[in-house]
């Protein structure tokens, strides 16, 4: 198999896609052949047909992280061999969400906005126009509200999803700018999270800077885009005091805050 060897097949899904991101981003050709080659291999027919025998697993959190590795491996490489197959992981995604809660607030591996969000990005790639007003019409009906509060992110045990990020993420995304702009308040707090609860919450700052960024394209405010700039720069910030802690850092907090750095480039 492919997926394996991290602290879990998530986690291997995003590291793959960070590789290939990454070594892209930096034109580094040897190591970008190298997880490309591997993403190609046939072995990737075992990881789809384990998918389509165990329904449960990894859903939605870490199929939805394999729609994007799987679109971005295509766009950069033009390799769509396994696309067909794909796709059919993305419409068993669909009726996960069809037959689950659909609600903005729900915490961060079952989370439907982030589902949502890398199903409308694959139903785009693959030209499923079905499946994209199928994104669109949940979005309006369930996720315009209620509102997250985005004083969420600073409480709790702390997650490594910012919930109102992902939720204004997902509208910009679906249902366009001019949404989102109506959508948003005027009055937020949007300093950084400081007080990090646990290692989840390590993340809570690339998060929170996803949605930043989509309201900086909904409205063009420059405040938006100070925030942005001071979340991926606070999340950067991190490594040099955790990157040798892989169960709580290395694994998986450089990996959000290169999703991050990416919207804004």
């Amino acid at each position: 198999m492919i997926f394996h060897g991290c602290w879990d097949w998530h986690s291997s899904v995003h590291g793959h896609w960070a590789l290939l991101e990454s070594t892209h981003l930096v034109g580094d050709k040897e190591n970008l052949g190298w997880v490309s080659e591997r993403l190609q291999s046939k072995d990737m027919e075992e990881e789809i047909r384990y998918l389509r025998d165990h329904p449960d697993f990894e859903m939605p959190y870490g199929r939805a992280w394999y729609l994007r590795l799987m679109m971005r491996l295509e766009q950069l490489t033009g390799f769509g061999d396994y696309k067909c197959l794909v796709q059919e992981i993305a419409l068993d995604l669909r009726e996960w969400i069809e037959n689950s809660m659909r609600d903005p607030s729900i915490s961060e591996y079952k989370n439907p906005s982030w589902a949502l969000i890398q199903l409308h990005a694959w139903a785009t790639h693959f030209e499923d126009s079905e499946t994209v007003d199928w994104v669109v019409q949940k979005t309006n009906k369930n996720f315009l509200n209620p509102k997250v509060n985005m004083d969420l992110d600073r409480g709790g045990e702390g997650e490594f999803f910012s919930l109102w990020a992902l939720q204004t993420y997902l509208i910009f995304t679906a249902l366009g700018a001019e949404e989102l702009k109506g959508w948003l308040e005027k009055d937020y707090n949007l300093s950084v999270v400081e007080d990090l609860n646990t290692d989840h919450h390590l993340a809570i700052n690339a998060s929170r800077a996803w949605g930043f960024h989509c309201a900086y394209l909904a409205t063009s405010e420059k405040k938006w885009k100070e925030a942005y700039d001071e979340h991926v720069q606070a999340s950067i910030d991190l490594h040099p005091v955790w990157k040798d802690d892989r169960r709580a850092y290395a694994h998986w907090v450089p990996q959000f805050t290169l999703y991050s750095i990416l919207m804004g480039n």
